[in-house]
C-alpha cells in the first residue's frame, strides 16, 4: 500500500501538489513543532505546528552514504513582537539557553515532509494537507549557539544535530555476557551459553 495515496491521486488528477518541511523537537518537557509557512497548521494526524515563515532555516538534510554521518543544523530567528502572543522561537531559545543539559542535549529532532493539494475555498492561495507528515531525517541535538544582531535587535539560536549513524562506533554500555546479564537481571539465563557460541559452526539442516 502506498504511503501517499491522496497525494498520488491528486498528482494523477493533475492537481497542484506542494511540499513543505516540518521540524519536530522532542525536548524533555515538551514537544515543539514548527513549519516554514504562515499561520498555524493542523496536519491530518491531529498535530498542530507553529509557523516560522522566513525566520527559520535548516541545512545538512541529506542521506548518509559511504559511511558518512552528516550533521544537521537548525537556525531560528526570534523577533520580539508584542502582538504575537506565542512566539514560535521563545520556547526553543529558553530551553536551549537556560536548560540545555536537562531539556535539549541528546534529544531527538525530526524533519518531516508534508504534501498539500486540497484547495481551501476561503483562501485560494492556501492548500490543506494531503496524507500524514512523513519523517525523512532524524538526529540528536548538540550544543547550541546564539547570536544577537545589535542593529535589528534580532536574536537567533542555532541547534546542530548529529545523525543517528554517528553513534555506530561508540561502545555499548553492556556486553553480551552472562556476568553482565546477571548484574542487570539476576537469575536470567539468556546469556549463559554465549561463550560457547563464539566461532561455533552450526550445520543446517541436521539430517
Amino acid at each position: 500500500m502506498s504511503l501517499f495515496p491522496d497525494t498520488i491521486a491528486a498528482g494523477l488528477a493533475k492537481k497542484k501538489v506542494q511540499l513543505a518541511y516540518l521540524v519536530r523537537f522532542d525536548f524533555t518537557s515538551e514537544t515543539v513543532r514548527l513549519w516554514q509557512g504562515n499561520g498555524r497548521l493542523k496536519t491530518n494526524d491531529g498535530s498542530r505546528w507553529l509557523a516560522i515563515g522566513q525566520l527559520g532555516s535548516m541545512s545538512g538534510i541529506e542521506q548518509a552514504v559511504n559511511g558518512e554521518a552528516p550533521e544537521m543544523s537548525f537556525t531560528l530567528t526570534i523577533r520580539d513582537d508584542p502582538e504575537d502572543e506565542d512566539p514560535a522561537g521563545i520556547s526553543i531559545l529558553r530551553l536551549a539557553r537556560d536548560e540545555f543539559e536537562a531539556e535539549v542535549k541528546g534529544r531527538l529532532v525530526y524533519v518531516l515532509a508534508q504534501f498539500f493539494g486540497v484547495d481551501d475555498p476561503a483562501d485560494p492561495d492556501n492548500q490543506r494537507p494531503l496524507d500524514n507528515p512523513f519523517p525523512i531525517a532524524c538526529g540528536r541535538c548538540l550544543t547550541p549557539s546564539f547570536n544577537l544582531d545589535k542593529r535589528s535587535g534580532e536574536r537567533s539560536v542555532t541547534i546542530k544535530a548529529e545523525s543517528l549513524f554517528s553513534l555506530r562506533s561508540r561502545p555499548n554500555f553492556a556486553t553480551y555476557t552472562d556476568a553482565d546479564q546477571q548484574k542487570r537481571f539476576p537469575g536470567d539465563k539468556g546469556f549463559q551459553f554465549m561463550g560457547n557460541l563464539v566461532s561455533k559452526v552450526v550445520a543446517w539442516p541436521d539430517w
